[in-house]
């Protein structure tokens, strides 16, 4: 009959499980992060598919206006984003949301005019923005290339403005095509 071990070789032996255990662990763990981070996205990115909003055609003729009322050229916004708030009042200030909405791009380092529009009496809009451009809340926004890239209404505050933002963003970084 052989002789009971030791408490000492007990504790080595436990010791040695404990620490091989800990080791694979940490390994393991070590391994799962760097695989999650080699897969996250980077810090400015959406987590929704960023996809460039539509086309709706070129920029209408307007009488366009800047921010000090003196007026301005088509031509004048090629190669920026505009907001474009329609208004029958050619003196009107533009609305606190589309400033906040400039801020907030800017500070992201993407730079948005807000211009305001007023249809010319031989303007032709898209039929279905006839009701927003009736009542004074039709929002457009037109890419550097004088396309308009988006059609908001400006009454619905948080919505247009979260929507103007994330579409604003994709002009600006997503390829275009």
């Amino acid at each position: 009959m052989s002789a009971p071990p030791s408490s000492s070789r007990v504790f080595v032996v436990l010791g040695a499980a404990g620490l091989t255990v800990s080791a694979l662990a940490c390994a393991a763990l070590v391994v799962v992060l760097d695989f999650a981070w080699s897969e996250a996205p980077p810090v400015h990115a959406s987590w929704e598919l960023e996809v460039p909003p539509p086309v709706y055609g070129p920029l209408p003729a307007l009488t366009l206006r800047d921010e000090r009322g003196q007026p301005l050229e088509r031509g004048q916004l090629q190669g920026q984003l505009t907001l474009l708030p329609f208004t029958w009042e050619p003196e009107a200030p533009s609305l606190p949301v589309l400033r906040q909405v400039q801020e907030r791009l800017e500070a992201d380092g993407v730079p948005v005019r807000v211009v305001i529009a007023t249809p010319l009496d031989s303007t032709v809009l898209h039929p279905d923005w006839q009701r927003l451009q009736d009542s004074g809340r039709l929002l457009l926004l037109v890419d550097q290339r004088l396309q308009v890239r988006g059609v908001y209404d400006s009454s619905q505050s948080l919505p247009t403005s979260e929507r103007v933002i994330t579409d604003a963003r994709c002009l600006r970084s997503c390829r275009l095509p």
